[in-house]
């Protein structure tokens, strides 16, 4: 080892951090001791599930690095779609399972953080009866089926319904986006606001103000109030994955700003 350098510690692919965050026990193993042929290995306590609150801030972490580096196939689409068909089915027991298992046997499909995605949803969002949860999974299905005005409309519903819900900024994004491909940009922009607010703590933030940004440029209001929406993306969110294409876009409007 080159002398004044320390040693690094071992560092797991991403899909391997998968694997261990859904089982466990693959941790555990991954850094256990050689035995010599013939010797018994010593004695240990299984190690200890890692607690919930620790496995869903490490899907939190792996939703936002794998989007570049990670994924980069398609293999396993058709479990990753089962798991989908569960979840609109409002099914969301047998849909978390099916989204983990899609997770450990296919890490680099390109699906895998909307699979990761949905797990947190799931988590996040269960209560009695579901009723929110249940809606909303209406709502991407209605969406998925090419009903725009009909999912939107849901939404709406949803909104109206369960106001405080946490699950309310996803149908606040639904909406932003349906008003973006619809061309009306003023409501893409308030929507997209909503979720983007520091006090939502949603992970939609990042991309409800690069929606933002991007329909503030589609809407001719000049490319300074773009430029605040897309610095403010990278204040506060530096690691997120838009970072760089956003660096890029704040780059061509401070040029433009300079002419």
């Amino acid at each position: 080892m080159t002398p004044g350098r320390r040693a690094r510690g071992p560092v797991l692919p991403a899909s391997l951090a998968v694997l261990c965050l859904l089982l466990p026990g693959l941790a555990h193993a991954a850094h256990r001791k050689v035995v010599a042929a013939g010797a018994k290995p010593p004695v240990s306590a299984p190690a200890p599930p890692p607690p919930q609150a620790e496995r869903d801030s490490y899907f939190r972490q792996l939703l936002g690095n794998l989007s570049i580096n990670a994924p980069s196939d398609t293999a396993g689409s058709a479990e990753y779609e089962s798991g989908r068909h569960l979840f609109e089915a409002g099914l969301f027991d047998s849909a978390a399972t099916m989204f983990q298992r899609f997770a450990v046997h296919d890490p680099r499909n390109l699906l895998l953080n909307d699979a990761i995605e949905h797990v947190l949803l799931i988590r996040e969002n269960r209560e009695p009866g579901d009723e929110a949860l249940k809606l909303y999974a209406h709502t991407m299905a209605l969406r998925h089926q090419g009903l725009a005005d009909s999912a939107a409309a849901t939404a709406r519903s949803g909104l109206g319904r369960f106001p405080n819900a946490r699950i309310r900024h996803h149908w606040e994004f639904l909406l932003a986006d349906v008003n973006r491909e619809r061309g009306n940009h003023a409501e893409a922009i308030r929507f997209a606001l909503l979720v983007a607010d520091s006090t939502s703590k949603s992970r939609l933030a990042p991309y409800a103000l690069k929606l933002a940004g991007d329909e503030t440029l589609a809407l001719g209001d000049g490319p300074a109030k773009a430029l605040r929406l897309y610095q403010a993306l990278l204040e506060r969110y530096p690691t997120s994955p838009l970072a760089p294409p956003v660096r890029a876009q704040v780059m061509e409007l401070r040029k433009k700003l300079q002419l």
